[in-house]
């Protein structure tokens, strides 16, 4: 490469290109976050899964019924507050641990069942020891059928 300045034309045209090339790759990665992002979020008219407005409804429902029993029991004002606060809390507790579930993939949800593997070993040949057996037993011998 020479030292002249300013560069010939064509160095700086490669230079352009090459630097094109590399915004472009950095768009496509942007534009695959980004359609990854929208198959995720709910479109904004979609109406929400019913399973959500059921869950909203009871934890009302529980806010409601504590504070009709509060009034209804005539309790002490900072009874029924500290009442009423705790039962936020408890609502808001669950209402958070209900909305991250969302974001926990099906298969990390619950334990997959495994299908049963039975290994027979063949009627002639020995039982081996765990490495740790062996340890604490070095004169023994392993087991034979």
């Amino acid at each position: 490469m020479s030292n002249e300045w300013p560069a010939p034309d064509h160095v700086r045209a490669a230079a352009q290109l090459d630097a094109t090339m590399r915004m472009l790759a950095m768009l496509d990665d942007i534009q695959h976050d980004v359609d990854a992002l929208r198959r995720e979020v709910r479109p904004r008219g979609a109406p929400a899964p019913v399973g959500t407005i059921v869950r909203v409804g009871v934890e009302a429902a529980i806010l409601v019924a504590v504070a009709v029993l509060a009034g209804a029991g005539h309790f002490r004002p900072l009874v029924t507050v500290t009442l009423m606060a705790v039962t936020l809390v408890a609502v808001t507790v669950s209402e958070l641990l209900a909305s991250r579930s969302a974001y926990v993939p099906r298969s990390f949800g619950f334990a997959q069942e495994r299908a049963f593997e039975l290994v027979d070993p063949p009627a002639g040949a020995p039982l081996e020891s765990d490495a740790w057996e062996r340890t604490f037993f070095p004169e023994t011998e392993p087991a034979r059928l």
